[in-house]
């Protein structure tokens, strides 16, 4: 079961910012939301999945993409904080929906009504 659910943002002035996470009492670092999306960055600034190991959990990400080519909102990511035991790529069909869900729904304040949803269906996963 997966550890909780993130949203992070670049801005390019301040670096990557959390936009909202579930449950809210997960410990995230600002070195980690910026290693989250260097490793989306390495790869394209299109739309595409990444798969962090950590000392102690798994991250799976998706990121929007940026420029011409991105889906719902530009420069997002909704990244899963998996268990270290867990496999990522079980995780990348429920998390290119939920991230879908997500990003369509940035802007209207749905979000913290949307994230426990969400995570509840991803956590189904096993």
């Amino acid at each position: 079961m997966p550890k909780g659910i993130l949203i992070i943002k670049w801005d390019n002035e301040i670096g990557a910012i959390l936009v909202s996470k579930y449950p809210k009492k997960l410990k995230i670092t600002t070195k980690l939301l910026t290693n989250i999306y260097a490793n989306h960055r390495i790869e394209s600034t299109d739309p595409n999945f990444a798969s962090l190991t950590l000392k102690d959990s798994k991250i799976t990400s998706f990121f929007s993409g940026l420029g011409e080519n991105f889906i719902g909102e530009p420069n997002h990511i909704v990244a899963l904080v998996l268990r270290r035991d867990e496999k990522p790529h079980l995780f990348r069909e429920i998390l290119k929906k939920g991230a879908a869900t997500i990003l369509s729904n940035l802007k209207n304040d749905q979000i913290e009504k949307i994230l426990p949803e969400l995570f509840k269906e991803m956590s189904n996963i096993s």
